[in-house]
C-alpha cells in the first residue's frame, strides 16, 4: 500500500511545492517507504476500524514525519510541515460536521448516535472509553487508552500525537453553532486522557 492511496494523496504535490521538484520527490518517496514499512508491520488487531484508522490516518503523516527528520529539519519544523497536512484532512471533516449541524435537532441525532459510532469506530480494542454524561445537555466521555498515543510512543515519536489531537478542534468546529466542542487535556500533552465535551449551545 502507498499513501496515494490514502487521504493524504495530495502529499506528493505539496512537497514539490514546499521544497522544490528534486528535493520534494525525494522527501515524499522516503516517507512512501516509510509508510509501506509501517503499514505491513502494524498490528490491525483483526478489527476494520483500526485498520482504517492505521493506514488512513495514523502511519502517513507519521511517514511524513520520520522523512522529514531524515532529511534534517528539526523536530519543531518537521511538526509544522505535518501540521498544514493534517489540517487539509482535518478541513474536510469539518465540511461533513457542517452538513449534519444544518439539520434541524442536531444535537438531538448526535447524542442518539454517538455512543453506537464510538463503538463502531472506536472499539475498546484500541481506545478504553470512559462515558460521564449523555444528556440533554451535555455529551462528555474520556478515552484512556488511544491507539494514536500508542503508537507514537511505540515509534519514538510522542510529540506528534498533539498534532492529531489539535485536528479535533478543527473538525468539531463545523458542528458550530448548535454544538460546542470543548477540551481541556490530552494524553500526548500529559494528562490521564483525552476529554471530549459536547455542549448544546
Amino acid at each position: 500500500m502507498r499513501i496515494s492511496e490514502t487521504p493524504f494523496a495530495f502529499l506528493l504535490a505539496d512537497c514539490i511545492e514546499e521544497f522544490g521538484e528534486e528535493k520534494g520527490r525525494k522527501i515524499y518517496r522516503e516517507a512512501d517507504d516509510i509508510f509501506s514499512e509501517l503499514e505491513a508491520e502494524a498490528d490491525y488487531k483483526d478489527n476494520d476500524a483500526i485498520r482504517e484508522h492505521i493506514q488512513m490516518k495514523l502511519i502517513p503523516p507519521m511517514a511524513y514525519y520520520k522523512a522529514l527528520l531524515a532529511e534534517g529539519y528539526d523536530k519543531d519544523t518537521s511538526l509544522d510541515f505535518v501540521r498544514q497536512e493534517t489540517q487539509k484532512t482535518a478541513e474536510k471533516k469539518k465540511e461533513a460536521m457542517s452538513k449534519m449541524a444544518r439539520l434541524p435537532f442536531a444535537y438531538s441525532i448526535y447524542r442518539m448516535c454517538v455512543k453506537k459510532f464510538m463503538t463502531k469506530n472506536f472499539p475498546a480494542v484500541g481506545w478504553k472509553t470512559e462515558w460521564v454524561r449523555c444528556d440533554r445537555k451535555e455529551i462528555h466521555f474520556n478515552l484512556h487508552s488511544c491507539i494514536y498515543w500508542d503508537m507514537c510512543r511505540k515509534y519514538d515519536c510522542p510529540e506528534l500525537c498533539t498534532v492529531y489531537c489539535e485536528n479535533d478542534n478543527i473538525s468539531f468546529s463545523g458542528l458550530l453553532p448548535k454544538i460546542q466542542f470543548e477540551r481541556s487535556g490530552i494524553l500526548g500533552s500529559g494528562a490521564d486522557y483525552c476529554d471530549f465535551y459536547f455542549r448544546k449551545a
